[in-house]
Parts: C-alpha cells; structure tokens; sequence
C-alpha cells in the first residue's frame, strides 16, 4: 500500500555537523552512500552531544563520495563556518582552523575499515551523569528505555562511540514524516524545522495530518524507489533539536527538549536498516508492505 513519498533527502558528510540536501542517492546496507564518511575526533569519535558547536559549522562534498570507500578514497570535503571562513580536509590547515572553530584540539578523520577499531574505540566507559547530559535528562523524567535495540548492539556501543566502520550513532538510515514534525510544532508552538531532526529521508504522507505516522510503521517493511527497508524502533531524541545551526538560520530552542520529552515521549522519526540496496530520489513513492508482502 502506498502511504506517501520522499519529500527532502539529507547526507551529512561530517558526523554532527550540518548537511546537504540531494536530490539522488543509493541506499547501501551502511546507509545512504557518502552519510558521516567524516567525523570530528579527539581521542575517540565527538558528536554534538558531547560538543554542541559542532553544529555550527556545515559540510559539503567536494566531489561525489562512493558508498565503499575508507581512509584515503573516501572523497573530500568543505567545512564552512558561521564567520565566513571555510577550509577542506585535504589542506594541511585544518586541524588548527578547526581547533580554533571549536576552541579545542581535534582533527577530521575519515572512517576506516571495521577492523580498524582503534579508530572507533570509546576513550572511557561512560558514566551515568554524562549520559544524562548528553541527552539533557528533564527534572522529572526517567531514563529513556532502549529496550528495543538489540541487545548485541548495545553491548557494541558500551565499547565503541559507532559500530566500527560507520559514524552512525546506531543504526545506519533515520527516516522522519512531515506528519510528526506538524504533530510536534502544533503542540509545542515550537519551530520544527526539519534540519533540527537530521534525517535522511522526510517522507510526506498520503494523508496529510498532525500525528506520527511513522510510529505505526515499526517492525514492517518500507519499499522506496528500488530499495527495501526495514523500520527498526523509535528515535529517542537527544538533546541536538534545540541547538543553533547559524548557517541554516535555526536559532538555539532551549525548550525543545522538554517539548520532545512531554508531547512525544523523548520518540521522534524511525530507525531503519536497508534489507535491498538501490537508488533513491526526491519524489519516489514510499509503499508499507503487509506482514506477508515481498518485493
């Protein structure tokens, strides 16, 4: 049954930092090829959880990125800065330009091969309170359950800041409707710019309405363009909604959190894995497939 299509696709070529919007890409079983090929690292993988101005800055691809390429091959980019000031990962400034964007030391660092997990490694086991910081836990409000991830990916990422080989928090697509984002905005009186939510795919439904569509899609299977793809769980949001994004022109939202928190219980927008690659594109027809469906 068709229930809607892709609106807005999104590759962020740099972990945590903005992206850019395309209008083609293939869906890999890493993903969307060229997703956080990148990735900001001091002693371990940094996201804007751990450092919110990450999000001030914003890549783009200097050249088409290859779904398969690590170290060397994984194509260049462009970070530019609310100052006006840009530099590329392949000129030998960009350590201290980004030093001095971020005001600490950190390099850009493309993702290597997944035996390569040194790269990938966790510089300590994380304690209860940075947890809590990182998804800023409201008074009140009990820790997330995370009962629906599987339990060896969990063990994973105790150890590792990404699945080695990906820069991926955990699951390697995240698909949001446009149903969710009005749901959201309407109760909370918030700006719910899709560019707060990071995913890779907006889906507008068929029928257009303010509720969470895309909640009623886990555990069934989507078909968009050639590819197939399994919805997973809920997103459990963090704390990356309400942060400013100067270059996209998205002012910090301190309430967001707790609007996330009170409307949609801390769940916005889907989890997915890709079960059969292929291209997608802005305007292809998303169809949910029945429990005895195949495609």
């Amino acid at each position: 049954m068709r229930v809607g299509e892709v609106v807005e696709l999104w590759r962020y070529p740099v972990k945590s930092l903005g992206g850019e919007r395309i209008e083609k890409a293939s869906l890999i079983a890493g993903g969307l090829a060229g997703d956080r090929h990148w990735a900001v690292r001091e002693r371990q993988i940094r996201s804007a959880k751990q450092w919110p101005a990450l999000m001030k800055l914003r890549a783009r691809y200097l050249r088409e990125p290859a779904a398969d390429d690590f170290g060397a091959a994984v194509a260049p980019v462009e970070v530019s800065s609310p100052d006006g000031s840009s530099c590329r990962s392949d000129d030998p400034r960009m350590r201290d330009w980004l030093g001095a964007q971020l005001q600490k030391t950190a390099e850009l660092k493309p993702r290597t091969l997944p035996a390569e997990r040194e790269h990938y490694l966790r510089a300590g086991k994380m304690s209860i309170a940075e947890i809590e910081a990182e998804i800023d836990l409201q008074p009140g409000e009990a820790m997330p359950s995370y009962e629906m991830v599987p339990a060896d990916l969990l063990a994973l990422l105790g150890q590792y800041a990404t699945p080695p080989g990906f820069h991926y928090d955990a699951y390697p697509l995240h698909v949001l409707t446009t149903n969710s984002l009005r749901f959201l905005g309407e109760r909370s009186g918030l700006d719910t710019d899709v560019r707060r939510f990071r995913p890779n795919l907006l889906v507008r439904p068929d029928v257009e309405a303010a509720e969470l569509t895309e909640a009623a899609w886990i555990g069934r299977d989507l078909a968009v363009g050639d590819a197939l793809l399994r919805i997973e769980s809920a997103t459990v949001r963090c704390t990356m909604p309400s942060r400013a994004q100067p270059l996209f022109g998205l002012e910090e939202q301190k309430p967001m959190t707790r609007a996330i928190v009170d409307h949609v219980k801390r769940e916005l927008g889907v989890n997915v894995r890709v079960l059969r690659a292929g291209p997608v594109r802005q305007g292809d027809s998303v169809t949910l497939l029945g429990n005895g469906d195949t495609q």
